[in-house]
């Protein structure tokens, strides 16, 4: 099995593991706000073919991808007003957005691919200081219940993992929801925080 490390006892030396395993194209387990999430650069075709083996994942289904904040949202996506107004009242929250891309990336066939701020700031932390926007996929075999705690993550998706990140027990311990910013509708059902909702 690949190293562990927890956030709780030494968050300096779990970003500086995960920001390496990122940049030399590996692919890691980590915590987010919803589930526990299987990742690497967006960017990195070769990591992506990996985590889809991993998932044992269709190839033409697209996979979403985490970015740090708004801005850097903008830098891969188109974003209409509408749709602003949408993620300035959601973001960061549990949700998955599916935007138009600026460029194709490697994470979809198409133009299109859902994009995450999530609550939880570690991996945003990592994206921000490698100016990458990071693939997060719940770390799962395809059809196969997620995981809200790293115990939890199917052991043959840990096993082919470069690095897992413990984070606790995630905050909402379900999948986002994911709304589609192109049809204006919600797609999927998940995490909603308290109080949120979606007027579009």
């Amino acid at each position: 099995m690949p190293q562990t490390v927890s956030l709780a006892d030494d968050y300096d030396k779990a970003l500086a593991q995960a920001k390496a395993v990122v940049s030399s194209g590996g692919v890691l387990v980590y915590p987010t706000d919803t589930l526990y999430g299987l990742g690497c650069s967006a960017l990195d075709q070769d990591a992506i073919d990996r985590i889809y083996g991993i998932k044992r994942r269709d190839g033409k289904k697209p996979l979403s991808m985490l970015v740090f904040d708004y801005s850097m949202l903008l830098k891969y996506c188109e974003v209409s007003p509408s749709q602003a107004h949408t993620l300035h009242a959601l973001l960061p929250g549990p949700y998955t957005f599916i935007l138009r891309l600026r460029n194709r990336l490697p994470v979809s066939e198409t133009m299109q691919a859902g994009v995450r701020v999530p609550e939880h700031l570690f991996m945003r932390q990592v994206s921000r200081e490698l100016s990458l926007p990071i693939v997060t996929t719940s770390a799962n075999i395809s059809g196969e219940k997620g995981a809200a705690e790293l115990s939890g993550v199917n052991t043959g998706v840990a096993a082919a993992s470069d690095l897992l990140i413990d984070g606790g027990c995630c905050q909402y311990a379900q999948g986002s929801t994911v709304v589609d910013l192109l049809q204006m509708k919600v797609v999927r059902k998940g995490a909603v925080r308290k109080g949120d909702k979606f007027e579009f």
